[in-house]
């Protein structure tokens, strides 16, 4: 059974469920995300130790406070560890939360035992022209984050997002994209949205992670493939493990075999 705390970490009130006694695993949400993202597979896993999903700063239940970049969330990260009494976890990072998760085990090693980096990069991309960005950040300082259910809800799904609409419900799984969305700051939405353009790449770093890793990315996640390549490639003896049939959110779109590939990390 899920129970839900809330951990006053210096100015952010992050949530987290737990379940299970045991190793600690820890599950960082991307971009937009929330622990929600997470929600159907705490119970799932809980035979394997202590599950935690937690909302990072200005997304989700945790409180909307500036600066947003990669150096808070990190310290967000480990300040929430502190707070719960964890000292060594195993982590995994979705997306903004794989970049996040990369950065705190490269300056805080002896807190993590292992790493999955689910569908993220160690490079910054484009993802749209700026010209776009720049008018969405517009409708979201107006109007609020939930501006974009409407612009979401117009695009066509492809065949994998539409294998997680179908896992979760549409009901549901438009539900918890309303609630993410308004619960979003959106000038986290913003800076993180720069931030994720714009930082320092890391793949020359990456050869300093050395706890057993993991590289997962969905078969279908075109921007993240070839990026997770390189991931693998630069962390020694990383795994890479492609989920079939899933893009973005592997977790969804391709539960089971999500599901076994992380039992497998975690009891390799």
């Amino acid at each position: 059974m899920h129970t839900t705390h809330f951990i006053t970490n210096d100015e952010i009130q992050t949530a987290f469920h737990e379940a299970g006694e045991g190793n600690p695993f820890v599950l960082v949400h991307g971009f937009t995300g929330s622990k929600l993202d997470f929600h159907d597979e705490l119970e799932r896993l809980e035979d394997l130790g202590r599950v935690i999903a937690f909302d990072q700063r200005g997304h989700g239940e945790s409180s909307n406070l500036a600066p947003y970049n990669f150096s808070r969330l990190v310290a967000d990260l480990i300040g929430f560890l502190d707070q719960i009494g964890v000292q060594r976890c195993d982590l995994l990072g979705h997306s903004l939360g794989g970049m996040v998760a990369m950065r705190a085990v490269l300056e805080h090693p002896h807190r993590f035992r292992s790493l999955i980096l689910m569908d993220t990069a160690a490079e910054p991309f484009e993802s749209m022209p700026e010209n776009v960005r720049e008018q969405i950040n517009t409708v979201v300082m107006e109007q609020g984050c939930d501006a974009l259910l409407k612009m979401m809800r117009g695009q066509p799904a492809s065949p994998a997002v539409q294998r997680g609409i179908d896992y979760l419900g549409e009901a549901e799984h438009w539900r918890r994209i309303r609630v993410k969305l308004s619960q979003m700051d959106p000038a986290a939405f913003v800076a993180l949205g720069a931030e994720l353009q714009n930082y320092t790449a890391l793949t020359d770093r990456l050869s300093n992670i050395t706890c057993p890793t993991t590289v997962m990315v969905g078969q279908k996640d075109l921007p993240f493939v070839d990026r997770s390549k390189i991931l693998a490639s630069a962390i020694p003896e990383a795994r890479l493990v492609s989920i079939p049939l899933a893009g973005h959110c592997p977790q969804y779109e391709n539960a089971d075999a999500w599901r076994d590939a992380v039992r497998v990390h975690l009891t390799r």
